[in-house]
């Protein structure tokens, strides 16, 4: 038996791109506001505003069908249903969001347009199961879906580019949180619409998507048009994390990097080799190790659960009680975790005390810096950067002066000469 595809999330800043969609949409909506009289479902006329958001709810919920529809599987398209999530402060300004957003949905059930799959359902105080729908073959009579014209879809910037997220729960998700607005928060705000603006008129597409549309890590499109980033802060503070999100290169398998071209180009990606720890080299006032970092053992061997585990212990909170996750395997079978910490803490004794203290979210926030005044100055150079958490992706003609200006960013920034760039190049 086959197992049930991912779901694809649904993105409320997707809108028509073309006329034709645009009156498709427009005529799909009267239709569904007809039903409604004609049923009794509502008695009084919409007033303007509300009649407005209904069409930008029912826009998106189009754009979002002819996506899924693109992807050429029963994948489902999960939609928001909690009142605690329609109206909670980061989407209450989204005009899509809201009950006309439900009722919109249950429109086009009533009238076959789509089926609902499943209903969402609570799992915890801050955890739910999503609804699922899915278009039916009705639905083609009034939109686009065979064959998907997913071209004629666009995104439009989000009009949040800063999110403020509480600690993460038993369950692994963290909320986000209302926050005032201060010069700070401006600030963050400003670089990134700064970038969205830049990079909306990069010249960036995608290789391969003539037979359609394929889902990333994320459960969004992997689509050229997805480039409307948004910066997210942990743990409440805006000293914790930072890192960008919402790119459609972001959600991508690393392998599947190289059907992107910018500027007609195949791509390279420049990255920081292990920088969390030369980081946490520099919080340490210590001189930076010549050798690579994660070769604990001396010899190559078990670099990536060294990795794993070094990166486990900045982040940690206290001594590590248990292996990390997908890290055991690459250790001698017998190996004990107290006997690779030992050996870890010997091989980086400067950094020792730095173990267990809980750097980790510190060190994203340096990290998710670095790479924002990396991608502004590359944009200002007229250089498109596709950002990264430490790294960026450039045309390959560009790929020597990205990594100069990172190895320049790194030294300004921390007052040590120690990182190390990489650069990879993907001629696929």
């Amino acid at each position: 038996m086959n197992p049930e595809p991912k779901p694809m999330w649904f993105d409320p800043q997707l809108r028509a791109k073309s006329d034709e969609l645009l009156g498709a949409v427009s005529r799909l909506s009267n239709t569904l506001l007809e039903h409604e009289t004609a049923t009794g479902l509502r008695e009084r006329a919409r007033k303007d505003a509300d009649r407005k958001n209904f069409y930008a709810a029912v826009e998106a919920l189009a754009c979002n069908l002819i996506l899924l529809k693109a992807t050429g599987t029963n994948a489902k398209l999960a939609v928001p249903r909690s009142h605690g999530f329609l109206w909670q402060g980061s989407t209450r300004a989204n005009p899509v969001y809201g009950q006309h957003f439900l009722t919109a949905i249950d429109l086009l059930a009533s009238l076959g347009f789509i089926t609902e799959a499943r209903r969402g359902y609570r799992i915890s105080a801050k955890s739910r199961m999503p609804s699922l729908i899915g278009p039916t073959d009705s639905l083609t009579q009034h939109l686009p879906l065979a064959p998907p014209d997913w071209q004629s879809v666009q995104q439009i910037d989000d009009p949040i580019f800063i999110i403020l997220k509480e600690g993460k729960d038993e369950h692994g998700h963290a909320a986000p949180i209302a926050f005032r607005e201060t010069a700070q928060s401006r600030k963050f705000a400003n670089q990134v619409r700064r970038l969205n603006k830049f990079l909306r008129e990069a010249d960036v597409e995608v290789t391969g998507q003539d037979t359609g549309l394929s889902l990333g890590k994320d459960g969004y499109i992997i689509a050229p048009y997805r480039r409307s980033l948004r910066r997210i802060f942990n743990n409440g503070t805006w000293q914790h994390g930072g890192r960008l999100a919402g790119g459609f290169w972001m959600s991508m398998e690393r392998a599947e990097r190289g059907r992107i071209r910018i500027d007609g180009e195949h791509i390279a990606n420049v990255d920081y080799r292990q920088l969390f720890p030369r980081l946490a080299y520099v919080r340490a006032r210590e001189a930076q190790p010549e050798s690579d970092i994660y070769d604990v053992a001396g010899d190559g061997t078990g670099r990536d659960g060294w990795k794993k585990l070094m990166n486990a212990m900045v982040f940690s909170d206290g001594p590590l009680r248990n292996w990390p996750e997908d890290t055991r395997q690459h250790f001698p079978t017998g190996t004990k975790l107290r006997d690779a910490i030992e050996m870890l803490e010997e091989k980086h004794a400067p950094i020792k005390h730095l173990f267990g203290a809980g750097l980790g979210f510190q060190l994203m926030r340096i990290e998710s810096d670095m790479i924002i005044e990396v991608t502004t100055y590359l944009a200002q150079a007229g250089i498109t950067a596709l950002p990264l958490h430490d790294a960026v992706l450039v045309a390959e003609s560009k790929a020597d002066f990205a990594a100069r200006a990172m190895q320049a960013h790194f030294e300004r920034g921390t007052a040590s000469p120690g990182a190390i760039v990489s650069t990879v190049f993907w001629q696929s």
